[in-house]
């Protein structure tokens, strides 16, 4: 007989309606897969909190968290806001006290392992209460800049009883920082969309929309940062329209970098080839991955630290055929097997980038197979039912 799964309380500071990218999206995933009577989400408030906390079957409760703190602060008003943070730490582990006490938890699962798990160390001294966390690359990278937070990483690490990996990349990470082999758990992240079958009208819609007839789409989703290489791929369409000049490149998403390469696509003289999308709904992405012709996001590594942990938007193109180009670095070597669902490529290269573009565009057949053994092994290996069974297992 299986081992029942403890009652747990996951406290994080990315959750639906709050934000709704990729760890936002993977928590809620988790929590929809797990048993309603099990779960418990201590999660920032947000004006339609109320609106969608009714529509789950599991419990959210809602306070006001670490980070909501104003971004910039008027002069003179830094002593007072450290002052409210102190309180705000205090009152926070007050209210996770009683949470703990009147809902019955068991387990605390820590969504940020900084700051939420320097609390998840105080619950543990205090009430005895074991936690696991979870990592996504970039969380557990960027405070090894700083000495006092390394530290506090490390402690943090030791005192778990377990920790959730979004990849053997991060896992390998973990590793470096102190932990054990078998303290980490892999679990990738499902396909936030399903590939379901997208109608004849909503793919025209999108060719009149974006005047596409005739056009090899090549198609890139993500938030506009440096690390995501849309530049990399502007770069190398010159050589791209050589040999396909009917080429056209939707960028999906939007964020910091968008200004920069908007200027970029002017100064390479582009504007016929690409075209800026701004972030669309999930019940819309699917058109776009199926109108696309070939997916592309040659991730690289940002000052040592900056990397993409996993890459769950290849498998998302797999889901609908698509054969999907990477870039060799962090976790994407996980979501992409080179040669076989997608190609994976220097980042930084534009000439790699271009002749692997112009590989699959030029040869139909090698785009289909790769695209419908990425297909296969999408349905087969992510799904959120797999993957979170995992962490029902951890959670025994």
């Amino acid at each position: 007989m299986a081992n029942e799964i403890k009652k747990s309380l996951l406290v994080t500071l990315d959750f639906p309606p709050n934000n709704v990218g990729g760890v936002a999206t993977f928590y809620y995933n988790v929590c929809k897969n797990l048993p309603p009577d099990k779960i418990v989400v201590l999660a920032p408030d947000h004006p339609d909190a109320n609106n969608f906390d009714q529509k789950q079957h599991f419990t959210i409760i809602r306070k006001k968290l670490l980070n909501q703190f104003p971004q910039k602060m008027p002069a003179g008003l830094g002593g007072i806001i450290k002052i409210a943070a102190t309180v705000r730490w205090l009152s926070l582990i007050k209210n996770l006290n009683e949470i703990v006490k009147t809902h019955q938890i068991k387990l605390i699962q820590v969504g940020q392992v900084l700051p939420i798990g320097t609390l998840a160390l105080v619950l543990k001294k205090r009430l005895k209460i074991p936690y696991i966390f979870y990592a996504h690359g970039l969380d557990i990278l960027l405070p090894q800049k700083f000495m006092r937070k390394k530290t506090i990483l490390k402690n943090i690490i030791k005192e778990s009883s377990g920790i959730v990996a979004n990849s053997h990349f991060t896992k390998d990470e973990l590793l470096k920082l102190g932990a054990n082999n078998g303290q980490v758990t892999v679990v990738y992240p499902g396909a936030n969309i399903k590939n379901h079958h997208v109608a004849d009208s909503e793919i025209a819609a999108l060719i009149k929309k974006h005047q596409l007839e005739n056009k090899k789409i090549l198609l890139t989703v993500g938030r506009l940062v440096e690390r995501k290489g849309h530049d990399v791929v502007i770069k190398s369409l010159p050589a791209i329209i050589k040999k396909i000049p009917n080429i056209t490149y939707l960028i999906v998403g939007d964020g910091p970098r968008k200004t920069q390469l908007v200027n970029l696509v002017h100064q390479l003289r582009l504007g016929h080839y690409v075209q800026f999308v701004d972030r669309v709904a999930n019940s819309i992405l699917p058109a776009y991955y199926q109108l696309a012709d070939v997916f592309i996001m040659p991730s690289r590594r940002i000052n040592g630290y900056d990397v993409e942990g996993f890459g769950i938007v290849f498998i998302e193109a797999n889901l609908f055929g698509k054969p999907v180009i990477g870039g060799r670095s962090g976790g994407v070597g996980e979501a992409i097997v080179d040669g076989q669902t997608g190609i994976l490529v220097n980042p930084t290269s534009e000439e790699e980038v271009s002749r692997s573009v112009i590989k699959l565009l030029t040869d139909p057949a090698l785009a289909e197979r790769l695209g419908l053994q990425g297909m296969e092994r999408a349905l087969r290996d992510f799904d959120w039912q797999t993957q979170t069974k995992k962490i029902k297992d951890l959670l025994s």
